[in-house]
């Protein structure tokens, strides 16, 4: 890992490529410094794209001699980092300070209390149908989300902030979906130990978010056993923090708990490799022997880990084929059995519930034509190159 923790620029270079760059640092000229490397290693470099990579990364001095010298970050290396001043780093240490932990304990323990006190406040896939009205449901779970999404990525952000890294919030899309990001390049930057707090913070996030929903859903509550309807909105609410929340646990993606797992292990890319794994003991399963990946080319602790942190990918697809049959069908046929029960009941007299069923559907059909016009859109050409060879093979 090499990087200019001031500028919050971090890239992975291979061994010969962080020798090279140390060659040139100590004064090589470009021309001196591959004409080391040939010698170095019986090959050739392209210096022309090396110094292009520098130069994007902001590795290289601009005209005016401003330093711009990158620095090798090693995990035994203790580096200065957290003599930094960033802005509101004041607020990240405020977050994460013994009386904000104290606070946030006594949260989560009045929040378990009132679940065990009003058993109805307990998340359950039936709080998500807080109104008879399915179009109100799906707008306010959708806008409802977003200040639980900042909040998780915000403490990501303040985490950072704490240790003097220049954090910061940006917003993204996941296909058409408006997405929360934060940006942590520089954690990279700090010995690892001080990682931890920065890729946890998320987690800890959803769950002050959790507890606040949940103790005002029973601070409204109507009667022991009845929510208001603000108190509804909560609940559906929490129950959509709750599976935020078990989504770190699908190991098959890059999630939160990824990073601390590669964090723990030292591992540089332990998703890729962990696919390839997978894939290679299914293709020797099935004697395709022809396509699997040469394993010696991958990083060697992440191949040795691939094989520990394979079953955790079976427990994450697991977890997620649980969910899916256990609360996103019942959820799915819920909607559907109200949606088109109240098409055919109300189609006579176009009742309310008809015209809440319709538009439903309406904004239904519209996400789906919009997400295939973005698939269409990213995929054209290997869609259209998959049909050609059918086509061709069919009618050779």
């Amino acid at each position: 890992m090499v990087g200019r923790p001031e500028i919050d620029s971090f890239a992975l270079f291979p061994p010969d490529g962080v020798a090279l760059l140390r060659q040139m640092q100590a004064g090589l000229s470009p021309e001196k410094a591959a004409q080391w490397y040939e010698e170095q290693y019986n090959d050739t470099v392209d210096m022309d794209d090396f110094l292009d990579t520098l130069q994007q990364l902001g590795f290289i001095q601009d005209q005016r001699g401003v330093e711009g010298a990158a620095s090798e970050s090693n995990a035994g290396t203790e580096i200065p980092f957290a003599s930094r001043t960033v802005s509101w780093q004041w607020l990240g240490r405020a977050a994460f300070s013994p009386v904000a932990w104290i606070i946030y304990i006594a949260l989560f323990g009045y929040c378990i209390f009132d679940i065990v006190r009003y058993p109805i406040l307990f998340p359950r896939y039936t709080n998500i149908f807080f109104s008879p009205s399915y179009t109100l449901v799906v707008i306010s779970l959708f806008f409802g989300q977003f200040p639980g999404l900042l909040f998780h990525e915000g403490y990501h952000m303040l985490a950072g902030r704490r240790i003097g890294l220049p954090s910061r919030l940006s917003l993204g899309h996941r296909f058409y979906y408006v997405v929360f990001e934060t940006v942590l390049n520089g954690v990279w930057g700090v010995p690892p130990r001080y990682r931890y707090l920065p890729f946890l913070a998320g987690m800890l996030a959803d769950g002050i978010w959790f507890s606040l929903l949940t103790i005002l859903a029973g601070a409204t509550l109507r009667s022991p056993g009845s929510f208001s309807f603000f108190g509804a909105v909560c609940a559906a609410l929490a129950f959509e923090t709750v599976l935020r929340f078990i989504w770190q646990f699908y190991f098959y993606l890059r999630t939160d708990l990824y990073y601390i797992f590669t964090n723990i292990f030292g591992c540089i890319d332990l998703h890729h490799t962990t696919n390839r794994y997978l894939w290679n003991g299914i293709l020797r399963l099935f004697r395709r022997t022809s396509k699997i990946a040469d394993e010696t080319l991958w990083n060697p602790r992440d191949r040795q880990m691939a094989r520990w942190y394979g079953p955790l990918y079976i427990v994450g697809y697991a977890l997620t084929l649980y969910l899916s049959l256990s609360v996103g069908l019942p959820i799915l046929i819920q909607f559907l059995s109200g949606v088109f029960g109240n098409l055919i009941t109300g189609y006579a007299h176009l009742t309310v519930e008809f015209w809440d069923s319709t538009i439903f559907l309406a904004m239904s059909l519209l996400q789906s034509v919009v997400l295939g016009i973005i698939i269409w859109r990213e995929y054209r050409e290997i869609i259209v190159s998959f049909f050609s060879r059918r086509f061709k093979q069919a009618v050779s």
